[in-house]
């Protein structure tokens, strides 16, 4: 009997099937639901602006198209800004 060889193309292609997209998206809502419900509010247009967007690799990536995003999520150390990881947050929540 041979050494066991993985189909690491099947493998890769897995992630574009129905049912892991569908798993996928299932997931990244819940954490849209979270870091929206744990976003720091000022105008709301951070909060309003966090979404999922699907990557080319089969991915579904949690994001923020405002252009201050980083600073909320990672803070700045002379601005007095701390950080706030709101996404961060949210994926951890995830998890459980």
């Amino acid at each position: 009997m041979g050494a066991f060889k993985p189909d690491h193309a099947a493998i890769a292609a897995l992630v574009h099937e129905d049912f892991v997209q569908a798993d996928l998206h299932e997931r990244a809502d819940h954490v849209v639901a979270v870091a929206k419900g744990n976003a720091p509010v000022d105008t709301g247009r951070y909060r309003d602006s966090i979404h999922a967007e699907d990557s080319p690799d089969g991915s579904v990536l949690i994001v923020s198209d405002v252009e201050y995003a980083a600073v909320i999520e990672l803070g700045t150390r002379d601005a007095g800004h701390p950080a706030h990881h709101t996404i961060a947050n949210a994926l951890d929540a995830a998890r459980d």
